[in-house]
C-alpha cells in the first residue's frame, strides 16, 4: 500500500531511526528479525497517525506488532517477550523496504553507528578509490575530525558544484570511516555517511545525488579491468561482487523513476542539464577501459541516456549529436594513435578529417567495446539505424558482443511500440546472435512473435533471417516452423538436411500425422531406404519401426492398395537379405 506522507522520512529522520535501532535493539534481536523479514513472515503494514505502524508477524503463532515511530521504546508486541523483540525489527525492515530505503542499514545499525562515533586510523583504503583511482588521488587526504563541519558546510553548495567536486567531497567525507573493504557492510556504512552530509536539494538533484552515491561506491569496489603490471584480467572478489550487485540493483531502481524536472527553470534547469552532461562524461571516462567480462559503467551510461536524458530532449537532437561527436573524436584519436606515420612511427596526434580515410583505417583497429556500444546507442537515439548497425557489426566481428547488449535494442523498440523499426532491427541483429546458445535465441524469437502480432507481413522476413543464420539458428528455426504449423516447410528442411525421423520424439511428429500425414510419406520412405542400406540388424529394426508408421499413414489416407504394392515390392527387391526378411515377419508386415 502507499505510505501516507506523514509516515515518510527525509534523510535526517532516517538516520535518527537507525540510531534508535542501535540504541534499543541488540544485534542478536536484529539478526533474528532479519531472518523473519527474509522469510516473509511480516504481513501487510497498516499506517495510523495515532498508533504508528501495525502488522501481524507469523512466529510460533501470530503476533500483533505496533511500532511507535515517535519513540521506538514505547512500541508493543503481543509475543511473550517483555522487551523489544525480533518481531518489531522484522516490521521495521518491511517499513524500510516500502520506503525504498536500504534494509541493511537497519541490520548494520550497531556497526554503522559505532563507526560514525569513532575516528579510525586513516591510511590508504584497502579496496577503495585510493587503490583504484588515478595517481593524483592516491595521496593521503586525511581530514581531521574537527574539519567535518567544513565538509558539511561545503556540501550545502552541492547544487552549484560540478560532479568531480561532488566525488571529491564524497572522498573527504568517507575518510571518517577509515580503512574500508569492498563488501556490503562497508558500502552500507559509506552510504549512510554520504547521506548524512546531503543538503536539501530539488527533486531532480536528489535523484542525481542518489545516483552518484552509487556510482562512487561502485568505483570503490571495482578494480581496473587489467592488472597494471601483468596485464592479466582482474576479477571481483565474492564480497565485492555482492556489494556491486546490490549497488547495480539500486541504480536500476533509481532509473525506474522518471527524471523529475518539475519546478525547474532558468538557471536551475540549466544547472541540472550541466550536471547530467557531466554525469555522462564521468561514465564515458570510466567505461572506456572496461571489458566484456567486467562491464559496469557501460550499461549505466546506456540507462542514463535512455531513461533520463533522451525522454527530456523533446525532439531536440543537439545533445545527442554533441555526444556522438565526442565519441567519434575518441574513435579518431584511437585510430590516429594506431596508424603508422610515413616514417614508421605511430601517429599520436589527431586523426585525419577525411571520413573515408578514417573508415578504411578503423577496419584494422580494434575499438573498445564500450565505445562501439555507446556510438551505436547514440546513432539509435538519433534514428540513424544504418550507422548503428555498422558499429555493431564492427564490434561483433572484433569481440562477439554479449547478447544482452544486442537484445536490449530490441526490447527498447518493443517497449516503445516501434513495430516497423523493430522488424528492421530483428533482421539486422539476428546474424550477430547466430553463434549464441539457445537462451538469447529464445528471447529473440519471442520478440519476433511480438513483432508479427503487429506486423503479420513481417513473418516472411523472419523465415529469411532464420535461414541466413543457419546452422546456428536450427533449433529456433525448427521450433518456429513447428509452432506455426508450417509442416511442409518443416518436412522440406528435414529432407534437405538428411535428418532421421526416429531422432524425433513421437510428440513432435504426432501433430503432422494428424494434420498433414501425406507430407510424412517421403520423409519416412527415404529413411527406410537408408536404414536398409546399412545392412545390419539395427538398421533393419529401425526400418521396420518406420514401416509400421507408414502402414498407419496409408491406412489413414485410405490408400491401402498403394501400401500393399509398396511393401510387396520392397520384400521382393530385398529377398536375399535374410535378417531383413526376419524382421519384416516379426513386425507382421509380410507373411
Amino acid at each position: 500500500m502507499n505510505i501516507p506522507n506523514n509516515m515518510r522520512m527525509d534523510d535526517a529522520q532516517w538516520q535518527q531511526l537507525i540510531r534508535q535501532v542501535a540504541e534499543h535493539f541488540n544485534n542478536l534481536t536484529i539478526m533474528r528479525g532479519f531472518q523473519y523479514y527474509k522469510q516473509k513472515r511480516v504481513g501487510p503494514l497498516t499506517y495510523s497517525e495515532q498508533q504508528g505502524i501495525s502488522a501481524v508477524v507469523q512466529g510460533s503463532e501470530e503476533y500483533e506488532v505496533t511500532l511507535s515511530m515517535q519513540s521506538l521504546s514505547t512500541s508493543h508486541c503481543t509475543c511473550p517477550v517483555s522487551s523489544l523483540c525480533k518481531h518489531m525489527t522484522a516490521v521495521l525492515m518491511s517499513y524500510a523496504e516500502q520506503l525504498e530505503r536500504p534494509v541493511h542499514a537497519i541490520v548494520n545499525a550497531h556497526s554503522s553507528t559505532a563507526l560514525k562515533q569513532t575516528t579510525k586510523p586513516v591510511g590508504a583504503m584497502a579496496a577503495g578509490p585510493s587503490s583504484y583511482a588515478d595517481a593524483d588521488e592516491q595521496q593521503d587526504m586525511d581530514v581531521p575530525v574537527n574539519q567535518y563541519s567544513q565538509i558539511k558546510e561545503r556540501a550545502t553548495e552541492l547544487a552549484d558544484l560540478g560532479i568531480s567536486e561532488w566525488h571529491e567531497l564524497f572522498h573527504s567525507s568517507l575518510r571518517r570511516l577509515g580503512t574500508g573493504t569492498a563488501n556490503t557492510s562497508y558500502v552500507q556504512e559509506a552510504t549512510d555517511e554520504l547521506y548524512a552530509i546531503k543538503p536539501r536539494l530539488s527533486a531532480a538533484m536528489d535523484q542525481l545525488f542518489e545516483l552518484h552515491v552509487q556510482l562512487y561506491l561502485i568505483r570503490f569496489c571495482v578494480p581496473p579491468a587489467r592488472n597494471s603490471i601483468t596485464h592479466t584480467p582482474v576479477y571481483l572478489s565474492y564480497p565485492a561482487q555482492l556489494a556491486v550487485d546490490a549497488l547495480l540493483k539500486g541504480i536500476d531502481r533509481i532509473f525506474n523513476h522518471q527524471l523529475d524536472l518539475s519546478g525547474l527553470k532558468g538557471k536551475k534547469l540549466e544547472q541540472h542539464w550541466n550536471r547530467l552532461a557531466e554525469t555522462s562524461a564521468y561514465l564515458r571516462t570510466h567505461m572506456m577501459s572496461e571489458t566484456a567480462n567486467m562491464m559496469f559503467f557501460t550499461p549505466i551510461y546506456r540507462q542514463l541516456w535512455l531513461n533520463w536524458i533522451v525522454p527530456e530532449l523533446q525532439g531536440a537532437p543537439d545533445m545527442l549529436a554533441s555526444e556522438q561527436a565526442i565519441l567519434n573524436n575518441i574513435e579518431r584519436g584511437i585510430i590516429a594513435a594506431s596508424t603508422p606515420s610515413p616514417s614508421g612511427e605511430s601517429v599520436l596526434g589527431g586523426a585525419q578529417s577525411n571520413g573515408s580515410s578514417s573508415e578504411r583505417t578503423s577496419k584494422a583497429v580494434t575499438l573498445p567495446l564500450p565505445l562501439v556500444l555507446a556510438q551505436s546507442w547514440m546513432y539509435f537515439h538519433l534514428g540513424q539505424d544504418d550507422q548503428a548497425w555498422q558499429r555493431l557489426v564492427h564490434g561483433s566481428s572484433a569481440y562477439g558482443i554479449p547478447p544482452e547488449h544486442l537484445l536490449h535494442f530490441l526490447h527498447v523498440l518493443t517497449d516503445s511500440a516501434e513495430w516497423n523499426r523493430l522488424g528492421d532491427w530483428l533482421v539486422q541483429l539476428g546474424p550477430l546472435l547466430a553463434n549464441r546458445r539457445n537462451t538469447p535465441l529464445n528471447d529473440y524469437m519471442h520478440l519476433w512473435d511480438t513483432a508479427i502480432q503487429h506486423l503479420p507481413d513481417a513473418e516472411n522476413r523472419m523465415w529469411d533471417t532464420l535461414v541466413s543464420m543457419l546452422p546456428h539458428s536450427r533449433p529456433a528455426y525448427e521450433d518456429a516452423m513447428h509452432s506455426r504449423g508450417q509442416w511442409r516447410r518443416w518436412i522440406d528442411f528435414q529432407l534437405s538436411t538428411g535428418t532421421e525421423p526416429l531422432e524425433f520424439r513421437v510428440a513432435v511428429l504426432q501433430p503432422i500425422e494428424k494434420d498433414a500425414p501425406e507430407l510424412l510419406l517421403p520423409f519416412y520412405h527415404q529413411a527406410v531406404e537408408r536404414y536398409i542400406g546399412h545392412k545390419n540388424r539395427d538398421g533393419y529394426k529401425a526400418a521396420v519401426k518406420l514401416l509400421k508408421r507408414l502402414s498407419k499413414i496409408y491406412k489413414k489416407l485410405k490408400q491401402e492398395a498403394h501400401w500393399e504394392q509398396f511393401i510387396t515390392t520392397l520384400a521382393v527387391r530385398n529377398s536375399r537379405l535374410r535378417a531383413l526378411q526376419e524382421e519384416l515377419r516379426k513386425g507382421k508386415l509380410i507373411s
